[in-house]
């Protein structure tokens, strides 16, 4: 649970399902109500440095399997460790950023929102997707279809070299055709990389939107500050 604050309230002003008018201030007076009591009192606090987060991506076949972009794979630690590095075709201690990716995915319901378009579009604009790299940009409804048209952001992807696609699930999970081959190195936007997941023995690792952009430029997996601005690298 996360207590609405100014920035929720901002987001949803003049949205198509919220209130509209004097009923949307009633709305907002209601939702930034809805937060722990002054001086309540929690079992454990945890505060976590932003700026001390580096972008991460995963090595194994499971969300979890995951560190830093640059940092290598740890020792296995157990069987599935060492059946996750084995199915990747990953070392332990040598880094993902070393191994050619052939197929990069943006978008589908996980990452497809217009904000994740725009970050992923930030990147590519003016740059090329690496030759032999493939690359499916695939927005999470229509509507942000529509807006991301209405952006121009879809003349990016396809100027850059990538496929512009409608909405669906598309290589998600490997639906309509649109399938990692066998062996393949994808890097994904998706929620899972189960074995298999993008098509048979197709090998995913998950990033960002950010991410999955530098990697379809530089063919390898890439930590997007490099293309970045100071101010940008902050707000990442």
């Amino acid at each position: 649970m996360i207590a609405p604050d100014q920035v929720t309230v901002d987001w949803l002003r003049g949205r198509r399902h919220a209130p509209q008018g004097e009923a949307f201030e009633r709305a907002a007076t209601d939702w930034l109500s809805l937060a722990s009591d002054p001086g309540a009192v929690f079992d454990k606090e945890v505060r976590l440095d932003g700026d001390a987060i580096r972008p991460m991506a995963t090595w194994g076949t499971t969300p979890d399997a995951g560190v830093a972009i640059g940092a290598a794979p740890p020792e296995p630690r157990s069987e599935n460790d060492r059946k996750a590095l084995a199915y990747m075709g990953f070392e332990a201690g040598r880094a993902t950023t070393d191994y050619p990716v052939d197929v990069v995915f943006i978008g589908s319901c996980t990452n497809g929102r217009l904000p994740d378009l725009r970050a992923a579009a930030a990147i590519l604009k003016g740059r090329r997707v690496k030759p032999g790299v493939r690359v499916l940009v695939v927005p999470g409804s229509e509507a942000v279809r529509r807006d991301a048209e209405a952006e121009g952001l879809h003349t990016v992807f396809t100027e850059a070299g990538a496929e512009w696609r409608i909405p669906g699930c598309s290589m998600c999970l490997a639906m309509n055709g649109d399938m990692v081959g066998p062996g393949q190195l994808a890097v994904s936007t998706s929620n899972r990389n189960f074995e298999g997941r993008q098509g048979p023995g197709a090998r995913t690792i998950l990033a960002s939107p950010a991410t999955a952009a530098a990697s379809a430029v530089m063919g390898v997996l890439t930590d997007p500050r490099v293309f970045m601005s100071a101010e940008e690298t902050v707000h990442a």
